[in-house]
């Protein structure tokens, strides 16, 4: 059973008002780029303040939303 979302593939007809969409709106950040000639590969992601980690308790990471505040998710041992 799936329990979470980790990638997703969007298709846009206009990348770069996609971009100030996900990135200027949202407050992601951009982690590829890429011109293709033919295409534009764009890559945003959430920008983690700690990466995942895995502690005694289980893996947790931390970021901060668009307004500064920090959230933290945690995947409990089972």
């Amino acid at each position: 059973m799936f329990n979470a979302i980790t990638h997703s593939q969007i298709f846009v007809l206009d990348q770069d008002e996609a971009l100030d969409f996900y990135v200027g709106k949202l407050g992601l950040e951009v982690t590829a780029d890429v011109d293709m000639g033919f295409m534009r590969r764009l890559t945003v992601s959430v920008p983690f303040t700690e990466k995942p980690t895995e502690r005694p308790y289980g893996i947790d990471c931390a970021l901060r939303d668009p307004f500064g505040n920090p959230i933290r998710f945690t995947q409990l041992k089972v």
